[in-house]
């Protein structure tokens, strides 16, 4: 009879039979929707960490209860990464990034991740030399992305697995502008918290997802990035187009993107979000 929080990043068994790894009326995922309508029927607070998951624990509750639901966005230790800047990044030597415009793709390569696209723009921007796609990070998709590149020759793609947490800094101030993606129907599944990693190194964020999706809504409304559909290669390779030829777009939204998180998505604001709701689960 303790109350409870129940904090959700990732709706499962949902993503599962979105990525066919289970039926979505199986055995399996009605015991585990049975299992969750208990938990968030009991829990004292929800807390879902962006707008389009809201919707879709709203309709899991049946509507019952939702005022309980809270929305509290993903945040990121400003302070460890800005304090970085690209003289210090001791990755452009370790990794030969010297002279080049480099898109940085850090994190997970999931299942639910639209990495299809990202590739076939590295496809695309071959010939430009110059325009480096940097993946840094694991994931199922991964070796996908390897074979890809090696089968049509892709010297602009570059791969890495994580850095250590101290080094997230050092690497993102080595970037031009940054890389998120989801896959069509995951809106509202995840949401991917790399971006304010992204956002407070200072860069531009490019997202591949749809336009409902959180990460979506965000740089569209502090205007910190571009925003083009999954499956749209062309969409993608002009977005990245536009910031390698103008610095002063992409140094306003890196500006923005910076702005967002010193306002709204730091450590400090969310922790006084949580603190909150806590304190008025026990007056």
């Amino acid at each position: 009879k303790i109350p409870f929080i129940y904090l959700i990043f990732d709706v499962y068994p949902d993503t599962a039979a979105n990525m066919g790894l289970i039926k979505k009326n199986s055995f399996i995922a009605r015991i585990w929707e049975y299992l969750n309508s208990l938990t968030l029927n009991s829990a004292a607070a929800v807390i879902v960490i962006g707008r389009c998951m809201k919707k879709k624990i709203i309709k899991k509750m049946k509507h019952k209860n939702t005022e309980k639901i809270k929305c509290i966005h993903v945040w990121s230790n400003d302070k460890l990464i800005e304090s970085f800047s690209e003289e210090e990044s001791p990755f452009i030597e370790r990794w030969n990034l010297y002279n080049k415009f480099i898109l940085l793709y850090s994190g997970n390569m999931g299942r639910f991740h639209d990495m299809e696209t990202i590739i076939a723009a590295a496809k695309e921007l071959r010939n430009h030399q110059d325009i480096l796609f940097l993946f840094v990070g694991e994931g199922h998709k991964k070796q996908w992305l390897i074979n890809y590149s090696k089968k049509h020759s892709l010297t602009n793609c570059q791969f890495h697995s994580y850095v250590k947490r101290e080094e997230l800094g050092p690497l993102l101030a080595a970037a031009d502008a940054g890389l998120v993606s989801l896959c069509s129907g995951q809106e509202g599944l995840s949401v991917p918290s790399k971006t304010f990693g992204l956002m407070a190194a200072g860069l531009p964020v490019i997202a591949v997802m749809n336009s409902t999706a959180e990460i979506a809504l965000i740089i569209k409304e502090e205007q910190s990035g571009i925003v083009t559909r999954p499956g749209e290669v062309k969409e993608l390779t002009e977005a990245i187009l536009s910031l390698y030829k103008d610095s002063f777009k992409r140094e306003q939204m890196g500006k923005n993107s910076l702005n967002a998180i010193h306002k709204k998505y730091n450590l400090h604001k969310a922790t006084q979000y949580y603190l909150n709701i806590i304190e008025d689960l026990q007056l």
